[in-house]
């Protein structure tokens, strides 16, 4: 997209954090007036480039910093990866961190190999705040050990979430599916993620409650297409964004393509090859990325307002109400799929 042509030369050529803020303000400030749900794909694509080209040099010198500091000893090979919406390819303009790192080295170095990269991950996230990726509340960061972890450690812990599957363990296994690596040994992430899906789409039980995890939470449209609104508080009369329609959709791709064993990066990708395998009809297909195509444009257009995820029901427009609610039965029409192929 031409409005953010240029910012990958300057985020190549900055030298300091404080470079980095001001090319994420810059970002902001370029896309106040064009978010337009005709170029919404294209503009998402170039978003997420310059999402990942401001991630990685923060890395890259939080990197130096560490090195700078001789905490403990690099490992052989380590990779920064991304999560949530920045790892599904569909980042907001501003979006909190999600993030870990997967390392590999000799058995006998791993101590000192941690003490390296919990000193990275500490250095990192901090400086990915004064860019502007706030601290993610949930904790999903490179500064918690259970998303940054030896290769050996990683998959023994993911192998405990697929045979014990309670609650938390199906939530941790959801997030880990959107692991994308940024910056580093790229092939340890490709290749944790694989055998990850592979894992899971070979576990029927697993799959099962995977697909009941996918029910939830139940889209905010009723009987007879009616808005469910917040009723109380300081967002009554607003709708969350990401609940509606939005987080339903993701969740029931992800679970297709466990079911398909489907390894790829972003929802958009998903999304095709769910089509290439036949698994929904072709039909169904095609209204998936509309709906995603619709729930990007709210989501990327909202983001930029003090309200975020929750928007006043009575600013949206006559075709905006409209788009909005087809995306929701969509998502709706994908978890009634979810749900048959769940009870067999």
């Amino acid at each position: 997209m031409e409005q953010l042509d240029g910012l990958l030369k300057q985020i190549t050529e900055a030298k300091t954090v404080n470079e980095l803020n001001k090319i994420h303000r810059d970002v902001a400030y370029r896309l106040r007036n064009v978010i337009e749900r005709d170029v919404i794909a294209s503009l998402s694509r170039a978003l997420s480039n310059v999402h990942d080209a401001l991630v990685r040099k923060a890395i890259m010198l939080a990197e130096e910093e560490t090195k700078r500091a001789e905490v403990g000893t690099p490992p052989d090979k380590w990779c920064w990866y991304v999560m949530g919406s920045l790892g599904r390819g569909e980042p907001t303009i501003w979006t909190d961190q999600d993030n870990g790192i997967l390392f590999d080295c000799p058995l006998g170095q791993e101590g000192e190999c941690y003490a390296f990269i919990q000193y990275l991950a500490k250095i990192g996230t901090s400086f990915l705040v004064e860019i502007g990726y706030p601290y993610c509340l949930g904790n999903v960061m490179a500064t918690n050990r259970r998303w940054s972890q030896s290769v050996r450690d990683w998959e023994e812990q993911m192998s405990m979430y697929i045979h014990h599957h309670f609650p938390n363990d199906i939530r941790f296994l959801f997030i880990a599916m959107d692991m994308r690596p940024i910056y580093g040994a790229h092939e340890l992430v490709y290749n944790g993620k694989k055998k990850l899906i592979e894992q899971l789409s070979n576990h029927s039980l697993l799959l099962k409650r995977m697909g009941e995890h996918v029910m939830f939470p139940y889209v905010p449209l009723g009987w007879f297409g009616n808005f469910q609104l917040e009723r109380w508080g300081r967002y009554s009369g607003c709708l969350h964004l990401k609940q509606s329609g939005y987080v339903q959709l993701v969740n029931a791709v992800k679970f297709l393509s466990c079911v398909g064993n489907i390894s790829v990066m972003t929802t958009w990708e998903r999304i095709e090859w769910i089509g290439r395998q036949s698994l929904l009809p072709v039909a169904l297909v095609e209204q998936v990325q509309d709906a995603l195509v619709t729930c990007v444009y709210f989501r990327l257009k909202y983001s930029l307002e003090a309200t975020g995820d929750y928007v006043p029901f009575s600013i949206l427009n006559t075709s905006e109400r409209a788009r909005l609610k087809q995306t929701m039965k969509v998502a709706k029409k994908l978890q009634r799929v979810v749900m048959r192929q769940v009870r067999g």
